[in-house]
């Protein structure tokens, strides 16, 4: 199994996690405003426990978006400075995919729309279904839209993410479907989903490990 640190700071939370020796060991923190000083030391905490330099690893990922603009950058940042410094690939993974890899993992439903709220009155939006290795792959390509657009979706997906929660009213008259009340991103989820990308060679070098956006005017957040 490759060795493979991961990273997000796109939500109020902030987690990292380390995948050696097929298991995973990871930290998360719901912190506002604090990524940039927690992120770092999380990493060097999971470092140092399981005895590991950075050059060591095969790989480093991070939550790429979409979410916030400065936790996404920071993310990018931090994980394209510490891979140039070590020579190691990048693997990017899209946020809404990570929620809806958790959702499949710890309540076994293969279907998840995930609405996370993107201020200025929309929503990012994602449809994900598992294949058969049980990796989240998305039906369509993440998109941001507003609230009250209506998609037609079957009855066997359910939501999650913070879109339900702040645009409640709204999303409640056109989906009935299941909801969980989940909406930050967690570094061990991710995780799985960077050593799957990695088995297939969708790696990248460190110059570009960049954000993503999906709209050309960003919430600052």
């Amino acid at each position: 199994m490759p060795k493979i640190l991961a990273i997000d700071t796109s939500t109020d939370a902030c987690s990292a996690a380390l995948l050696i020796d097929n298991k995973v060991a990871d930290r998360f923190e719901v912190a506002p405003k604090q990524h940039t000083s927690l992120i770092l030391s999380m990493i060097d905490d999971l470092l140092v426990s399981e005895k590991l330099d950075l050059n060591q690893l095969d790989a480093i990922s991070f939550g790429a978006g979409p979410g916030s603009f400065t936790g996404v950058r920071l993310a990018a940042s931090i994980v394209g400075g510490l891979a140039l410094a070590s020579n190691i690939p990048v693997i990017g993974v899209s946020t809404l995919r990570a929620l809806a890899q958790e959702i499949f993992v710890e309540l076994e439903e293969s279907k998840v729309l995930v609405v996370q709220d993107a201020r200025m009155q929309e929503v990012y939006w994602g449809k994900y279904q598992a294949n058969n290795d049980g990796i989240m792959q998305a039906i369509k390509p993440d998109r941001i839209i507003k609230p009250d657009e209506g998609i037609i979706l079957g009855d066997d997906f359910v939501g999650v993410g913070s879109g339900f929660r702040v645009y409640a009213d709204i999303l409640a008259k056109n989906f009935k479907i299941p909801l969980v009340a989940r909406e930050y991103v967690q570094a061990k989820y991710l995780l799985q989903l960077a050593a799957y990308d990695f088995s297939k060679g969708l790696v990248t070098t460190a110059d570009k490990a960049q954000p993503v956006y999906l709209r050309e005017k960003v919430a600052w957040s």
